[in-house]
C-alpha cells in the first residue's frame, strides 16, 4: 500500500486536529472517553448525547483519541520505508538520533510547563528520560501533562522497530494478531490500573505500529469504487467499535483503514499544513491548554469561542516554534544514522 506524502502529511492533519481538540474538550467539559480504560459510563454518556445539541462535544471528547493510533502506524511505516527490512543498521546511531529529535521537541516545552505546573520532580525526571511509561503508577509516578506518554511510547516502538524489521510479511501479520489478542486480554482480565499501564505502553498499541510496517512492504491496489466502500464500511465499523466493549480493540484498525481510504481520494492543503507542524502541534498544545483553563476560568460557558481561541492560538505558535526548530536544525542537526 503507497501512502503519498501528500496523503502522508494529510492524515496527520486530521490526526493532530482531533487529538488537540479532544485533549482541549475532554477537561473543560469533563466528558470521559475509551481511550486507555473502556468505560461503560462514558459510553453511555455519549450514547445519550450523540443526539442533542452537545453532539458535537461528545463526538471531539468521546472518539477524538482515534488521531493516536494513526500516528503509530505512520510511524511503522515511515521507519519500514526508511530503512526497509534487509538495509544495515547501526542500532547505536539510530536511536541517538531519535532521542535528540524526541528530547529538542520535548524539553525546552517540557521546563516551561515544569516551572508552572508541575512539582513532581522524580516523575518529571523520569518524563524527560522517556522512563515515565514504565514507572507510571508507581511509588507517586505520574504523567503531567498526560498527552506526553505519547513520547515514551513512541521510543519503545523505536528500539522494537530494531527487531521487527527482520521478521517476514508473514510474520509481522501474525505479531500484529498477537497485539489484538493481547489487548483482549487485558481488557477482560485485568484491573484498571494494570490496563493503564498496558495502553501506555507498546503492549496497547503494537497492532498499530506493526499494520504501518506492513502497509509499507505490500503492494495492495484498490478501485476507486471499491476504496470508497471500504471507506464507507470501514468508517460504520469504527463508530461501532467505539461504543462496543467486545469490539473496541478493532477500533484502532477501523480508524487506520478509514482515514487511509479516506485521504487516497481527498486531502487538502491546508490540512497538509497542519500535517507539516503536527510535530510543534503535540507538543505545545498541553502548555496552551493549561494556560487557556488559567487565565479564562469562565471557559466552559463558552465552549465554542474557547475551543476556537485555543486552536487559533495553538497553530500560529505550533507554526512559529516549527520554523524555530528549523532554524535549529540547521545550526545543530541531528546525527543521521549510517548503515
Amino acid at each position: 500500500m503507497e501512502i503519498s506524502k501528500e496523503q502522508g502529511r494529510c492524515i496527520k492533519g486530521i490526526a493532530i486536529l482531533l487529538i488537540m481538540v479532544h485533549n482541549f474538550v475532554d477537561i473543560l467539559l469533563g466528558i470521559g472517553g475509551n481511550e486507555i480504560n473502556y468505560s461503560p459510563k462514558s459510553t453511555q454518556d455519549f450514547l445519550d448525547h450523540v443526539f442533542t445539541a452537545d453532539a458535537l462535544w461528545y463526538i471531539l471528547s468521546f472518539a477524538g483519541w482515534i488521531g493516536v493510533p494513526l500516528f503509530f502506524f505512520l510511524s511503522g511505516y515511515g521507519l519500514t520505508k526508511k530503512y526497509g527490512d534487509s538495509t544495515p543498521l547501526k542500532p547505536a546511531a539510530y536511536l541517538k538520533s531519535h532521542v535528540i529529535k524526541l528530547w529538542k521537541l520535548l524539553l525546552p516545552i517540557y521546563l516551561v510547563y515544569f516551572a508552572i505546573y508541575t512539582t513532581n520532580v522524580k516523575s518529571a525526571i523520569a518524563q524527560a528520560t522517556f522512563t515515565i511509561n514504565l514507572l507510571y503508577g508507581r511509588n507517586g509516578f505520574h504523567i503531567d501533562p498526560g498527552v506526553y506518554w505519547f513520547f515514551g511510547a513512541i521510543l519503545q516502538f523505536y528500539l522494537l522497530f530494531i527487531v521487527f524489521r527482520k521478521l517476514s510479511t508473514r510474520r509481522l501479520w501474525t505479531l500484529a494478531a498477537a497485539f489484538v489478542a493481547g489487548h483482549y486480554l487485558i481488557l477482560y482480565t485485568v484491573d484498571a490500573n494494570t490496563m493503564t499501564w498496558m495502553r501506555l505502553n507498546f503492549t496497547g498499541w503494537g497492532a498499530t505500529f506493526v499494520l504501518g510496517m506492513i502497509a509499507a512492504r505490500s503492494r495492495l491496489a484498490i478501485s476507486r469504487e471499491r476504496n470508497i466502500a471500504l471507506c464507507a464500511a470501514s468508517f460504520i465499523a469504527l463508530c461501532v467499535c467505539l461504543v462496543t466493549k467486545c469490539l473496541t480493540p478493532f477500533t484502532e484498525v477501523c480508524t487506520i483503514i478509514f482515514l487511509v481510504t479516506l485521504t487516497s481520494r481527498f486531502s487538502a492543503r491546508w490540512l497538509c499544513f497542519v500535517g507539516i507542524i503536527s510535530p510543534s502541534i503535540f507538543a505545545l498544545h498541553p502548555l496552551i491548554r493549561m494556560l487557556f483553563y488559567s487565565i479564562f476560568s469562565f471557559a466552559p460557558d463558552y465552549p465554542y469561542t474557547m475551543t476556537i481561541a485555543f486552536a487559533v492560538t495553538t497553530l500560529v505558535l505550533s507554526w512559529v516554534h516549527h520554523e524555530i526548530l528549523k532554524r535549529t536544525d540547521r545550526l545543530f542537526p541531528s546525527p543521521t544514522p549510517s548503515p
